[in-house]
């Protein structure tokens, strides 16, 4: 009989110490954690929540209520909103069009390309639009190649460095947005090595044909050993851009992969299309040119559609694609039939009130009030405003969406297999049980963010935002002091839950 006591007690003790584990967590406890994030506070801007989220009790909290800017977090909101309002298995199409009659393999007028606001359009896709054109019998267009790019109109640059990008880019983050994009309204070039050291370097364009710009290499080729390194910038005068590049390369290396962003997307979608059209030994008679509502209604002659929305939103969260977000949430005011032209502040509307609905539901003691702020849906836009709380009820209310959690939750990268050295180093609880976005901006101030969701112990789902400011006193921060902030204080939580 006592033996069978000590055991008896035994096994109360060790429910007692799971009932503990999966308790409340008690305000105070859930105050003192975050040392690390608690300690940057002294001399930036924090906000911080870490919660279970079958009770939404908090785990971990510091300022959850302090409204900052989230950087590309904010993609979450555009991930979420296409979401409920498209469904995942939701799909973009592309078209060509005429009201012309085709005889004989020849379109007896112009050639219309309806731009559908398809984030991910890219050369691969045109090629198969081209391939339906052909099987269509078309050999000759006897009037112009036309873009329509009217589903969204002429969209305004706002933010610096998209306006920047009308005369130069040093990246591909600044790209300007159309419905009638492609290649996420960047040009691409590999640069080849040459064979042997000094060898001249070859840089080719993709499509190979492509007019407007000009070449401006200076990359030569090192010995076989060489360390790669090269830098690329677009300029962009009177008309025509240049490409200019920089750097050496080790002897036989290559393709190296250059994306810059484009001076007008939907101009440079007309190129490319000529361009291809050419290849693909399609002869356009006419013009190449952009107009709004050409042809919109006319006679399909080709048609293709996109990957799946869940799909697509996989690429998009992985490496923070700022064009397929934004170009999401044009889609949205699109579809919800906003006066065109779209701005983004305009349609960034709907995030707002996604945000509200989540709130509403998730902390309804917090609804009301001046709530998140949205200028952008990929957090391109310093203006962008978000606490902890909003983007945990965020978390929260998608997680209690059966139809949509899986997409949602199945977009979010796991650190061990991220694109993001951000979130590559790590004990193996972060890199094997979080789902994460990162979020990153360097002007005014440093900004520094992270989202998702994590696997409890128990195997339940709690989620957790992260996001770091720079002040006006202090406006440059290291990654050390944010990045190994967040995650040593994160990694404290996963290894007590």
């Amino acid at each position: 009989m006592s033996t069978a006591r000590s055991v008896a007690r035994r096994g109360v003790v060790a429910l007692l110490a799971v009932a503990c584990l999966l308790a409340p967590v008690s305000a105070g406890l859930a105050a003192e954690r975050l040392s690390s994030l608690r300690s940057l506070s002294q001399q930036a801007d924090v906000s911080a929540l870490v919660v279970r989220l079958d009770d939404m009790q908090p785990i971990a909290r510091l300022n959850p209520d302090r409204r900052l800017t989230p950087a590309s977090v904010s993609k979450l909101y555009a991930a979420a909103a296409a979401l409920e309002q498209f469904g995942p298995d939701h799909r973009f199409s592309t078209r060509f069009v005429s009201e012309a009659s085709l005889t004989e393999g020849v379109l007896e007028g112009d050639l219309v390309f309806v731009g559908g606001g398809d984030p991910a359009l890219d050369n691969a896709g045109l090629w198969s639009l081209i391939g339906r054109l052909q099987g269509r019998g078309v050999r000759r267009v006897a009037g112009d190649l036309v873009i329509d790019d009217s589903l969204f109109g002429r969209v305004p640059c706002l933010t610096k460095d998209r306006c920047d990008a009308r005369s130069g880019a040093w990246h591909a983050y600044s790209a300007p947005l159309s419905s009638a994009g492609v290649n996420f309204a960047t040009v691409h070039a590999s640069v080849y090595a040459g064979s042997r050291a000094d060898a001249p370097t070859r840089v080719v364009l993709h499509p190979d044909r492509l007019s407007g710009y000009d070449i401006d290499n200076r990359v030569t080729t090192g010995g076989p050993d060489t360390r790669a390194h090269m830098k690329a910038w677009r300029t962009y005068d009177d008309g025509r851009s240049t490409l200019h590049l920089r750097g050496e390369l080790p002897a036989g290396g290559g393709p190296y992969e250059v994306h810059r962003a484009v001076t007008g997307p939907a101009g440079e979608t007309a190129r490319v299309l000529a361009a291809m059209l050419a290849d693909a030994g399609i002869e356009v008679a006419g013009d190449v040119r952009v107009q709004e509502q050409a042809g919109r209604d006319a006679e399909p002659l080709a048609r293709i559609d996109s990957d799946t929305l869940a799909e697509q939103l996989i690429p998009m969260m992985a490496y923070s694609n700022n064009y397929m977000a934004d170009t999401l949430t044009l889609d949205l005011a699109a579809d919800s039939q906003y006066n065109r032209p779209l701005t983004l502040p305009l349609a960034a509307q709907s995030l707002e009130a996604l945000a509200d609905r989540a709130t509403s539901r998730i902390y309804p003691d917090h609804a009301g009030g001046r709530g998140p702020i949205f200028d952008s849906g990929s957090g391109l836009a310093v203006s962008n405003e978000l606490s902890a709380r909003d983007v945990v009820a965020l978390l929260g209310y998608m997680y209690r969406q059966n139809a949509l959690f899986p997409a949602f939750y199945g977009s979010l990268p796991v650190p061990l297999s991220a694109p993001s050295r951000t979130l590559k180093q790590g004990n193996f609880d972060w890199l094997t049980r979080l789902t994460a976005k990162t979020g990153t901006l360097s002007e005014p101030v440093t900004v520094r963010s992270l989202a998702g969701y994590f696997r409890l112990a128990d195997g339940g789902f709690g989620a957790f935002a992260f996001i770091i400011n720079g002040t006006a006193d202090n406006p440059a921060l290291t990654y050390r002091q944010t990045v190994t902030a967040y995650q040593t204080d994160m990694e404290a939580i996963l290894d007590t839950y």
